[in-house]
């Protein structure tokens, strides 16, 4: 096991590259890579439903603004003002199939094998963390602020 700064799973995949890593050798000693960045919560006590304007549902890329339910902490005494209070994990999860074995070790495009883990079942880190803004549990800034837009 071992600990690599990285936007998200497969950067690690590209970190270990430039590093000059063998990527046969890699791919052999790793069974799955995971990502996680935590995420400041609403403030429970102030929370209020929020209007979201456009320009950061088009900077967001959301697509589809009527399954959100966007809220914000007003501020209060129980979050010093800020509006958010305690935080939560979100994760990437990729796990090394044989598939994704074989495009590292013949260099596929990162895009491809994001396309095959995908397919395979891996939640993105952002897709993830969007699933609490829909929830109301954090807000489309905070995700903005600790995930990138594909």
């Amino acid at each position: 096991m071992t600990s690599v700064h990285a936007n998200n799973t497969f950067d690690v995949i590209g970190r270990f590259m430039h590093m000059g890593v063998d990527p046969y050798s890699f791919v052999s000693s790793l069974t799955g890579v995971v990502a996680q960045r935590l995420l400041w919560l609403n403030c429970p006590h102030c929370v209020r439903d929020v209007t979201v304007d456009a320009d950061l549902l088009a900077e967001a890329d959301v697509r589809d603004p009527e399954r959100y339910r966007f809220r914000a902490g007003a501020g209060c005494t129980q979050c010093r003002g800020t509006g958010y209070k305690g935080r939560r994990a979100v994760a990437e999860v990729l796990r090394l199939t044989d598939e994704i074995r074989e495009m590292i070790i013949a260099r596929a495009s990162i895009r491809i094998l994001k396309e095959q883990a995908r397919k395979q079942g891996t939640r993105f880190l952002r897709d993830v963390a969007l699933e609490l803004v829909r929830d109301g549990q954090t807000t489309l800034q905070e995700v903005n602020r600790v995930t990138f837009v594909a």
